[in-house]
């Protein structure tokens, strides 16, 4: 048995929770129009580099050593494109139509969230076991 430091799983759960804070933070704001922009940019960016870090690395990795998770990591990766596409239009609507701001947020909420508890629930047990992940992951 390994001495690890931290069960990746629990790491993940330490991130997710960061990002339904950061999402929380948004949708609660009062901010002016340059700093809610600043903060939307800047929490798209970090949860799709996070997205894509799992797309390219941690489930490729997992379906080699787990191929009983196929078909969940197939519907993450969806989920992924999903909220994807919620982000985009934030970025869009941040310079074109501020109005529907809080309504897309609070859309990416209820997708985000329902993803997270999902991949959560599917990951964490199969990634606390584990004793190996990718480098760049």
């Amino acid at each position: 048995m390994s001495d690890r430091i931290a069960a990746w799983g629990d790491e993940l759960i330490k991130l997710h929770d960061g990002f339904r804070r950061d999402l929380a933070a948004l949708r609660e704001s009062r901010m002016d129009a340059a700093d809610l922009r600043t903060h939307c940019l800047t929490f798209c960016d970090a949860l799709h580099a996070h997205h894509e870090g799992e797309d390219g690395a941690l489930f490729p990795h997992l379906a080699t050593e787990h191929p009983e998770l196929a078909d969940v990591l197939a519907r993450l990766r969806q989920e992924h494109q999903v909220v994807a596409t919620l982000m985009n239009e934030i970025r869009r609507l941040l310079d074109h139509d501020r109005s529907r701001i809080q309504a897309e947020l609070d859309r990416l909420t209820t997708k985000l969230e329902a993803h997270l508890d999902y991949e959560e629930q599917q990951l964490v047990p199969v990634l606390n076991t584990m004793l190996t992940l990718p480098d760049d992951v």
